[in-house]
């Protein structure tokens, strides 16, 4: 069968929460199932939790015979931007400049982890991100052991901003996604991003969306410009209150969608 006919699986995990949603391909791809479901993930929040509800689900005729689309929560994923640098040439030499850089902002944690870094411009900085190697290992024997293709594997932030892109402007703003006990953030330039930012949160994940936007209108000399784009739970724009009514929340798009942008509306209205 070719790929283009093949359903895809939409697969979000984090540590309290799995979202999956399968698209049935062909001239009118469409959403076959879904399914939603909470994790009791302790206050260690390991991946064991998702993983194991991912090989229950896996194992269900509804989720067999579709490749899969991965996002995993920004909460296992460590980023940093990497400065151009004229000496550094070649992708071996680019990825052991990120990965110093990681060390040297998170230390020894995220010295055996995977790591990635994206394509840029000449002169423009380059986005990495690492994630635990233990993850990565884990996931790919889950997939292997029931002959799941991955297509594709992300994290939240790259992979929502993927989604939402033909909405954001292209300078000068801020793009965010939250989650329970996550925020990570982007600041847009025309070159891509130039900044990334991701913290821990708690209840009082409105502090981190406002300090952004503080930082958005300080950089800018234009007011229309620094504004902060989020996507989060929908039921989240009425537990930010007053707190949240300069932000741009980021609404149900209206276009047809593909896989990862039905994962999305998913995990939104779901939390």
């Amino acid at each position: 069968m070719s790929p283009l006919w093949r359903d895809e699986v939409g697969a979000y995990l984090s540590p309290g929460r799995i979202c999956l949603v399968r698209l049935k391909r062909g001239l009118r791809p469409a959403v076959s199932t879904q399914h939603e479901q909470a994790l009791n993930a302790g206050e260690a929040a390991g991946w064991e939790p998702a993983l194991a509800a991912l090989d229950a689900l896996l194992a269900d005729e509804s989720w067999r015979g579709a490749q899969l689309r991965l996002v995993l929560s920004d909460h296992w994923v460590r980023y940093a931007m990497v400065p151009w640098t004229a000496e550094v040439k070649s992708a071996g030499e680019r990825l052991t400049h990120a990965r110093q850089l990681l060390l040297s902002m998170y230390g020894e944690l995220v010295s055996q982890w995977e790591v990635c870094v994206s394509e840029s411009p000449p002169l423009c900085p380059r986005v990495a991100c690492t994630i635990p190697a233990g993850l990565i290992a884990d996931l790919r024997t889950l997939c292997a052991k029931h002959a799941a293709k991955i297509a594709s594997l992300q994290p939240h932030l790259v992979a929502s901003y993927a989604s939402w892109r033909h909405v954001l402007p292209r300078n000068n703003a801020w793009f965010v996604t939250v989650d329970q006990g996550s925020l990570a953030a982007a600041r847009i330039v025309p070159a891509g991003w130039d900044r990334v930012h991701s913290v821990r949160i708690g209840t009082d994940w409105t502090r981190e969306l406002k300090r952004l936007q503080t930082f958005g209108r300080i950089a800018s000399e234009n007011p229309n410009e620094g504004r902060v784009y989020v996507d989060a739970p929908q039921a989240w724009r009425e537990v930010a209150g007053e707190a949240g009514k300069d932000l741009q929340w980021l609404d149900e798009p209206t276009m047809a969608l593909d896989t990862l942008q039905q994962l999305g509306r998913l995990r939104r209205w779901a939390a």
